[in-house]
Protein backbone atom coordinates (compact mmCIF):
# COMPACT_ATOMS: atom_id res chain seq x y z
CA UNK A 1 0.00 0.00 0.00
CA UNK A 2 2.81 2.38 0.92
CA UNK A 3 4.60 1.59 -2.36
CA UNK A 4 1.45 2.42 -4.31
CA UNK A 5 0.99 5.73 -2.46
CA UNK A 6 4.64 6.57 -3.03
CA UNK A 7 4.25 5.73 -6.72
CA UNK A 8 1.24 8.07 -7.06
CA UNK A 9 3.04 10.79 -5.07
CA UNK A 10 5.98 10.74 -7.49
CA UNK A 11 3.58 10.90 -10.43
CA UNK A 12 1.75 13.94 -9.05
CA UNK A 13 5.07 15.61 -8.23
CA UNK A 14 6.25 15.30 -11.83
CA UNK A 15 3.01 16.67 -13.34
CA UNK A 16 2.61 19.37 -10.66
CA UNK A 17 4.64 22.07 -12.53
CA UNK A 18 2.52 21.59 -15.66
CA UNK A 19 -0.76 21.61 -13.71
CA UNK A 20 0.26 24.69 -11.71
CA UNK A 21 1.32 26.50 -14.88
CA UNK A 22 -1.96 25.54 -16.58
CA UNK A 23 -3.99 26.87 -13.65
CA UNK A 24 -2.05 30.13 -13.32
CA UNK A 25 -1.57 30.93 -17.01
CA UNK A 26 -4.74 29.51 -18.57
CA UNK A 27 -7.57 28.50 -16.26
CA UNK A 28 -7.42 31.42 -13.81
CA UNK A 29 -7.26 34.12 -16.56
CA UNK A 30 -10.34 32.50 -18.19
CA UNK A 31 -12.20 32.66 -14.86
CA UNK A 32 -11.16 36.29 -14.33
CA UNK A 33 -12.23 37.20 -17.87
CA UNK A 34 -15.61 35.55 -17.34
CA UNK A 35 -16.17 37.44 -14.06
CA UNK A 36 -15.02 40.74 -15.59
CA UNK A 37 -17.46 40.34 -18.50
CA UNK A 38 -20.37 40.89 -16.05
CA UNK A 39 -18.97 44.15 -14.70
CA UNK A 40 -18.50 47.74 -15.80
CA UNK A 41 -15.52 49.99 -15.28
CA UNK A 42 -15.69 52.86 -12.79
CA UNK A 43 -12.19 54.07 -13.60
CA UNK A 44 -8.93 53.68 -11.67
CA UNK A 45 -9.17 49.89 -11.98
CA UNK A 46 -12.48 49.75 -10.08
CA UNK A 47 -15.44 47.72 -11.32
CA UNK A 48 -19.02 46.99 -10.34
CA UNK A 49 -21.52 44.31 -11.33
CA UNK A 50 -23.60 45.22 -14.40
CA UNK A 51 -25.30 41.93 -15.29
CA UNK A 52 -25.67 41.10 -18.98
CA UNK A 53 -25.07 44.66 -20.17
CA UNK A 54 -21.80 43.84 -21.91
CA UNK A 55 -23.26 40.78 -23.66
CA UNK A 56 -26.26 42.78 -24.86
CA UNK A 57 -23.82 45.35 -26.20
CA UNK A 58 -21.78 42.63 -27.95
CA UNK A 59 -24.76 41.17 -29.79
CA UNK A 60 -26.08 44.61 -30.75
CA UNK A 61 -22.73 45.98 -31.94
CA UNK A 62 -22.48 45.98 -35.77
CA UNK A 63 -18.67 46.09 -35.47
CA UNK A 64 -18.73 42.73 -33.69
CA UNK A 65 -20.97 41.16 -36.34
CA UNK A 66 -18.70 42.48 -39.10
CA UNK A 67 -15.68 41.04 -37.29
CA UNK A 68 -17.41 37.68 -36.83
CA UNK A 69 -18.33 37.55 -40.51
CA UNK A 70 -14.75 38.33 -41.53
CA UNK A 71 -13.42 35.74 -39.08
CA UNK A 72 -15.67 32.98 -40.41
CA UNK A 73 -14.84 33.84 -44.03
CA UNK A 74 -11.15 33.78 -43.16
CA UNK A 75 -11.46 30.41 -41.37
CA UNK A 76 -13.68 28.73 -43.97
CA UNK A 77 -11.27 29.60 -46.79
CA UNK A 78 -7.81 29.56 -45.23
CA UNK A 79 -8.10 26.28 -43.29
CA UNK A 80 -9.35 23.85 -45.99
CA UNK A 81 -7.36 25.49 -48.80
CA UNK A 82 -4.20 25.57 -46.69
CA UNK A 83 -4.53 21.93 -45.63
CA UNK A 84 -5.21 20.75 -49.18
CA UNK A 85 -2.17 22.63 -50.56
CA UNK A 86 -0.03 21.26 -47.73
CA UNK A 87 -1.32 17.75 -48.43
CA UNK A 88 -0.51 18.07 -52.12
CA UNK A 89 3.01 19.37 -51.39
CA UNK A 90 3.60 16.65 -48.77
CA UNK A 91 2.47 14.02 -51.30
CA UNK A 92 4.95 15.35 -53.86
CA UNK A 93 7.77 15.56 -51.31
CA UNK A 94 7.26 11.88 -50.49
CA UNK A 95 8.12 11.00 -54.08
CA UNK A 96 11.70 9.97 -54.99
CA UNK A 97 12.83 13.36 -56.33
CA UNK A 98 16.15 15.17 -56.06
CA UNK A 99 16.64 17.75 -53.34
CA UNK A 100 13.72 16.59 -51.18
CA UNK A 101 15.44 17.63 -47.95
CA UNK A 102 16.12 21.10 -49.36
CA UNK A 103 12.47 21.54 -50.36
CA UNK A 104 11.32 20.42 -46.92
CA UNK A 105 13.63 22.94 -45.28
CA UNK A 106 12.34 25.75 -47.53
CA UNK A 107 8.71 24.93 -46.81
CA UNK A 108 9.36 24.72 -43.06
CA UNK A 109 11.28 28.00 -42.99
CA UNK A 110 8.20 30.23 -42.33
CA UNK A 111 7.57 28.34 -39.07
CA UNK A 112 10.88 29.48 -37.56
CA UNK A 113 10.49 33.09 -38.71
CA UNK A 114 8.89 35.64 -36.42
CA UNK A 115 5.31 36.57 -37.42
CA UNK A 116 6.34 40.24 -37.53
CA UNK A 117 9.12 39.45 -40.02
CA UNK A 118 6.83 37.30 -42.16
CA UNK A 119 4.17 40.02 -42.27
CA UNK A 120 6.75 42.69 -43.10
CA UNK A 121 8.08 40.65 -46.03
CA UNK A 122 4.58 40.09 -47.40
CA UNK A 123 3.76 43.77 -46.94
CA UNK A 124 6.63 44.58 -49.29
CA UNK A 125 5.55 41.87 -51.73
CA UNK A 126 2.03 43.35 -51.81
CA UNK A 127 3.25 46.96 -52.01
CA UNK A 128 1.25 48.76 -54.70
CA UNK A 129 4.12 50.76 -56.22
CA UNK A 130 7.24 48.67 -55.57
CA UNK A 131 5.93 45.21 -54.70
CA UNK A 132 7.29 42.10 -56.42
CA UNK A 133 3.80 40.77 -57.12
CA UNK A 134 2.65 43.83 -59.07
CA UNK A 135 6.02 43.93 -60.84
CA UNK A 136 5.56 40.35 -62.10
CA UNK A 137 1.91 40.94 -63.02
CA UNK A 138 3.04 43.96 -65.01
CA UNK A 139 4.74 41.62 -67.50
CA UNK A 140 1.31 40.09 -68.15
CA UNK A 141 -0.20 43.49 -68.79
CA UNK A 142 -2.08 43.61 -65.48
CA UNK A 143 -2.46 47.06 -63.96
CA UNK A 144 -1.17 47.72 -60.44
CA UNK A 145 -3.44 46.33 -57.73
CA UNK A 146 -3.67 47.77 -54.23
CA UNK A 147 -3.61 44.41 -52.48
CA UNK A 148 -3.69 45.72 -48.91
CA UNK A 149 -5.80 48.85 -49.38
CA UNK A 150 -8.53 47.78 -51.78
CA UNK A 151 -11.36 45.98 -49.87
CA UNK A 152 -11.83 43.69 -52.87
CA UNK A 153 -8.38 42.12 -52.41
CA UNK A 154 -7.54 42.54 -48.72
CA UNK A 155 -9.12 39.29 -47.51
CA UNK A 156 -7.36 37.34 -50.27
CA UNK A 157 -4.04 38.90 -49.24
CA UNK A 158 -4.50 38.09 -45.54
CA UNK A 159 -5.54 34.51 -46.34
CA UNK A 160 -2.50 34.04 -48.57
CA UNK A 161 -0.16 35.23 -45.81
CA UNK A 162 -1.85 32.93 -43.27
CA UNK A 163 -1.67 29.88 -45.53
CA UNK A 164 1.99 30.46 -46.36
CA UNK A 165 2.83 30.94 -42.66
CA UNK A 166 1.20 27.69 -41.53
CA UNK A 167 2.19 25.40 -44.40
CA UNK A 168 5.53 24.34 -42.91
CA UNK A 169 4.12 22.64 -39.83
CA UNK A 170 1.25 21.08 -41.77
CA UNK A 171 3.58 19.67 -44.43
CA UNK A 172 5.89 18.07 -41.85
CA UNK A 173 2.95 16.41 -40.04
CA UNK A 174 1.44 15.18 -43.31
CA UNK A 175 4.76 13.85 -44.65
CA UNK A 176 5.12 11.67 -41.55
CA UNK A 177 1.51 10.50 -41.93
CA UNK A 178 1.90 9.68 -45.63
CA UNK A 179 5.12 7.76 -45.05
CA UNK A 180 3.33 5.63 -42.44
CA UNK A 181 0.75 4.45 -44.98
CA UNK A 182 1.61 0.79 -45.79
CA UNK A 183 2.92 0.42 -49.34
CA UNK A 184 0.82 -2.69 -49.81
CA UNK A 185 -2.24 -0.49 -50.35
CA UNK A 186 -0.57 1.36 -53.22
CA UNK A 187 0.71 -1.89 -54.74
CA UNK A 188 -2.76 -3.44 -54.61
CA UNK A 189 -4.23 -0.31 -56.20
CA UNK A 190 -1.67 -0.43 -59.01
CA UNK A 191 -2.63 -4.01 -59.74
CA UNK A 192 -6.23 -2.80 -60.11
CA UNK A 193 -5.07 -0.11 -62.55
CA UNK A 194 -5.31 2.89 -60.21
CA UNK A 195 -3.53 6.05 -61.35
CA UNK A 196 -1.84 8.68 -59.13
CA UNK A 197 -5.07 10.64 -58.76
CA UNK A 198 -6.95 7.59 -57.51
CA UNK A 199 -4.16 6.70 -55.08
CA UNK A 200 -4.16 10.29 -53.77
CA UNK A 201 -7.91 10.62 -53.18
CA UNK A 202 -9.00 7.02 -52.53
CA UNK A 203 -6.06 5.58 -50.58
CA UNK A 204 -3.79 8.21 -49.14
CA UNK A 205 -6.40 10.79 -48.03
CA UNK A 206 -8.61 8.32 -46.11
CA UNK A 207 -5.58 6.79 -44.39
CA UNK A 208 -4.17 10.14 -43.26
CA UNK A 209 -7.62 11.51 -42.34
CA UNK A 210 -6.81 11.44 -38.57
CA UNK A 211 -3.94 13.86 -39.22
CA UNK A 212 -6.09 15.98 -41.54
CA UNK A 213 -8.75 16.08 -38.83
CA UNK A 214 -6.18 17.20 -36.24
CA UNK A 215 -4.94 19.97 -38.54
CA UNK A 216 -8.52 21.02 -39.25
CA UNK A 217 -9.43 21.33 -35.56
CA UNK A 218 -6.26 23.22 -34.64
CA UNK A 219 -6.45 25.28 -37.85
CA UNK A 220 -10.01 26.45 -37.14
CA UNK A 221 -9.10 27.34 -33.57
CA UNK A 222 -6.12 29.34 -34.86
CA UNK A 223 -8.17 31.01 -37.60
CA UNK A 224 -10.95 32.05 -35.21
CA UNK A 225 -8.34 33.63 -32.94
CA UNK A 226 -6.44 35.33 -35.77
CA UNK A 227 -5.05 38.70 -34.74
CA UNK A 228 -1.36 39.22 -35.45
CA UNK A 229 -1.42 39.48 -39.26
CA UNK A 230 -4.25 42.03 -39.31
CA UNK A 231 -2.71 44.09 -36.52
CA UNK A 232 0.80 44.11 -37.98
CA UNK A 233 -0.47 45.33 -41.36
CA UNK A 234 -3.15 47.83 -40.32
CA UNK A 235 -2.32 48.77 -36.74
CA UNK A 236 -5.12 50.58 -34.92
CA UNK A 237 -6.21 52.86 -37.77
CA UNK A 238 -9.59 53.02 -39.47
CA UNK A 239 -10.14 52.30 -43.14
CA UNK A 240 -12.49 50.45 -45.46
CA UNK A 241 -9.70 47.94 -46.09
CA UNK A 242 -9.44 47.21 -42.37
CA UNK A 243 -13.21 46.84 -42.11
CA UNK A 244 -13.07 44.04 -44.67
CA UNK A 245 -10.49 41.96 -42.76
CA UNK A 246 -10.71 42.83 -39.05
CA UNK A 247 -11.31 39.71 -36.99
CA UNK A 248 -13.12 39.17 -33.71
CA UNK A 249 -9.81 39.04 -31.83
CA UNK A 250 -8.79 42.31 -33.43
CA UNK A 251 -12.09 43.76 -32.22
CA UNK A 252 -11.28 42.44 -28.75
CA UNK A 253 -7.90 44.18 -28.87
CA UNK A 254 -9.45 47.51 -29.86
CA UNK A 255 -12.02 47.28 -27.08
CA UNK A 256 -9.46 46.31 -24.42
CA UNK A 257 -6.42 48.43 -25.29
CA UNK A 258 -7.64 51.25 -27.53
CA UNK A 259 -11.05 52.03 -26.01
CA UNK A 260 -9.86 50.80 -22.58
CA UNK A 261 -13.20 49.04 -22.01
CA UNK A 262 -11.93 45.79 -20.52
CA UNK A 263 -15.30 44.44 -19.29
CA UNK A 264 -16.75 44.78 -22.81
CA UNK A 265 -13.59 43.23 -24.28
CA UNK A 266 -13.94 40.35 -21.80
CA UNK A 267 -17.50 39.73 -23.04
CA UNK A 268 -16.17 39.58 -26.63
CA UNK A 269 -13.50 37.10 -25.51
CA UNK A 270 -16.05 34.90 -23.73
CA UNK A 271 -18.36 34.87 -26.77
CA UNK A 272 -15.40 33.92 -28.98
CA UNK A 273 -14.38 31.15 -26.57
CA UNK A 274 -17.93 29.74 -26.60
CA UNK A 275 -18.00 29.78 -30.42
CA UNK A 276 -14.62 27.99 -30.63
CA UNK A 277 -15.71 25.44 -28.03
CA UNK A 278 -19.03 24.79 -29.82
CA UNK A 279 -17.35 24.31 -33.20
CA UNK A 280 -14.75 22.00 -31.67
CA UNK A 281 -17.49 19.87 -30.09
CA UNK A 282 -19.29 19.66 -33.45
CA UNK A 283 -16.08 18.55 -35.14
CA UNK A 284 -15.45 15.92 -32.48
CA UNK A 285 -19.00 14.62 -32.98
CA UNK A 286 -18.41 14.39 -36.74
CA UNK A 287 -15.10 12.64 -36.26
CA UNK A 288 -16.58 9.12 -36.42
CA UNK A 289 -18.18 9.87 -39.79
CA UNK A 290 -15.34 11.69 -41.53
CA UNK A 291 -12.20 10.13 -40.04
CA UNK A 292 -10.97 6.69 -41.04
CA UNK A 293 -8.89 4.73 -38.53
CA UNK A 294 -7.01 1.79 -39.96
Amino acid sequence: MKKKVKHWAWGYMFVAPTIIGLIILNIWPIIETFILSFQKSLGFNRYEFSGLTNYIKVFSDPEVWTSLKNTFVFALISVPVGIFISLLVAWLLCKPIRGTSVYRMLFFLPMVAAPAAVTMVWTWIFNTEFGVLNYLLGFLGVQKISWLNDPRYTMFSIILIAIWSSMGQQIIILIVAIKNVPKVYYEAAELDGANERAKFFRIMMPLVSPNIFFLTVTGIIGALSQFDIVYMIYGTGNSSALDSVKTIMYQYYRAAFVSQDKPYASAIAVVTLVIIFALTVVQMKLQKKIVFYE
